[in-house]
């Protein structure tokens, strides 16, 4: 088998996240998946380019692939047991047959859009979140086997890990790249320090 070399992704400067973040925003693209893939995809790949940082947030009706190794499930409204997806999935190799092989997962990611009517995080403490964002990350807590979650609206950062058996939602690290500036969610970018503390962070925070 031919071994292919994939180049490596670049770091990316606070300067440049905050230029991508704005002209999301100024071009009044503001859905969740254009934070999603223009903006917390690249930043994870830039800060662990020795990982793999791939979207799992559209399902596939396979039995090769075991979604429940790194996310919970939900009932459908026929009462049918489904897996609840979160956005990205990183590894330290990726490899969709995850029956066939033994993945090593270091987290996943749940993005949120800080411009949603719903779902809404950045001016909220974490024991305020709308029950459905509470509930989505119960789920991603009862993984088989992952055991990380990174919950992110690109402004605020929460890093969670499940332990002794339970899925409390309460993170062991908030990281906020900005500063409310008054009672109704108006905000302001910080300084490079809890960009770069994000990025120190992150590193760790995804394992050796």
């Amino acid at each position: 088998m031919t071994d292919y070399t994939v180049p490596t992704h670049r770091d990316i400067t606070f300067n440049e996240y905050k230029g991508i973040f704005e002209k999301y925003k100024n071009n009044n693209d503001t859905r969740e998946i254009t934070f999603q893939n223009e903006l917390v995809k690249p930043f994870i790949r830039g800060v662990r380019n020795d990982l793999d940082v791939e979207s799992c947030d559209t399902k596939l009706r396979t039995d090769k692939h075991d979604y429940l190794q790194y996310c919970g499930t939900y009932l459908d409204r026929n009462g049918i047991e489904k897996a609840a997806t979160p956005d990205l999935v990183i590894t330290k190799k990726w490899n969709w047959l995850n029956r066939e092989y033994s993945l090593d997962y270091r987290a996943v990611v749940e993005v949120k859009s800080p411009f949603a009517k719903k779902d809404i995080m950045y001016n909220k403490n974490y024991k305020n979140y709308d029950e459905h964002l509470s509930k989505e990350m119960k789920r991603h807590l009862s993984a088989t086997i992952n055991n990380k979650v990174i919950l992110t609206d690109s402004l605020k950062w929460e890093f969670y890990k499940r332990s002794g058996g339970g899925n409390e939602l309460i993170p062991i690290r908030t990281i906020e790249l900005y500063n409310l500036i008054d009672g109704r969610g108006h905000w302001k970018w910080d300084s490079v320090d809890s960009f770069n503390s994000l990025k120190y962070y992150l590193k760790d925070f995804l394992g050796s």
